[in-house]
C-alpha cells in the first residue's frame, strides 16, 4: 500500500507528518510567547524607565535617605525593579525566538 505525502498513516498521522506539525506548532508557541515577553518588557520600560540612572554630569547618582524622602526612594527602588523585569523579559523574549528559529532547521 503506498500512502501519498499528506495522507495519514496507519498510526493515525502520528508518523512523520505528525511529528512535523507538532514540531511547526512548537516553534510558533515560543515564537509567539517571545514577542509577547518583548511588548511585555518594552511597555515596562517605556512605563518605569531603564533600571539605572546617569546624571547629566556623567556621574552616578545614588540615594542618601538624609538628603531625600524614603518614599521617594523606595517609590525609585520600585520603578528600578520593574525596569529590571521589563530588561530581562526583552532578552527573555529574543531568547525564546532564537529558539523557535534554531529548532526551525
Amino acid at each position: 500500500m503506498w500512502l501519498r505525502r499528506n495522507e495519514p498513516g496507519p498510526q493515525g498521522g502520528a508518523g512523520r507528518e505528525g511529528r512535523s506539525r507538532r514540531r511547526r506548532h512548537e516553534q510558533s508557541v515560543l515564537n509567539i510567547f517571545g514577542l509577547l515577553l518583548n511588548l511585555f518588557g518594552v511597555v515596562l520600560l517605556f512605563l518605569f524607565g531603564m533600571p539605572f540612572h546617569v546624571a547629566a554630569g556623567g556621574k552616578a547618582v545614588t540615594w542618601t535617605t538624609s538628603n531625600i524622602d524614603v518614599q521617594v526612594k523606595k517609590i525609585d527602588d520600585l520603578f528600578s525593579v520593574f525596569g529590571w523585569i521589563g530588561l530581562f523579559a526583552i532578552v527573555l523574549g529574543t531568547l525564546f525566538q532564537m529558539l523557535a528559529t534554531l529548532r526551525e532547521r
